[in-house]
């Protein structure tokens, strides 16, 4: 991200994922009352647990800003990448790959996780890149 922000306590109040673009992009207001706004390009994996009236962020954790440990990174994608009734198992394999990719930045994680209390669940996605874009 070009310009450090501080996200805890931020509002996440939208997303907009355009499919034909692989583009995700989300919205917050800070708690000093300014907007900003990250885009997400190239998504591959992305999975919103929820939104309803309260959406207070806690920490917004981006992996070109700060060191995941291999089974987070296990553990975020493979909830990201299953869905509602269903588990996705994530094999070593596949693991090592995305785990090689992130250390090499050539991928990147995004973890939204929510204050105590919010509503959001949790957001997370896997891209190619993170940015800053108001």
């Amino acid at each position: 991200m070009n310009t450090k922000r501080n996200y805890h306590d931020a509002d996440f109040f939208g997303q907009q994922y355009t499919r034909d673009e692989r583009s995700l992009t989300l919205n917050f207001q800070l708690v000093n009352g300014e907007f900003a706004i990250v885009c997400c390009e190239e998504v591959s994996v992305f999975r919103l647990g929820e939104m309803g009236v309260q959406n207070v962020t806690s920490r917004l954790l981006i992996s070109s800003e700060r060191e995941f440990q291999p089974n987070d990174i296990r553990e975020r994608i493979n909830w990201a990448a299953s869905r509602d009734g269903w588990e996705y198992t994530m094999t070593d394999e596949r693991a090592g790959h995305f785990i090689t990719e992130i250390r090499q930045q050539r991928l990147t994680v995004l973890v939204l996780e929510p204050s105590i209390g919010a509503e959001l669940v949790v957001l997370v996605v896997v891209c190619k890149s993170v940015e800053h874009v108001e």
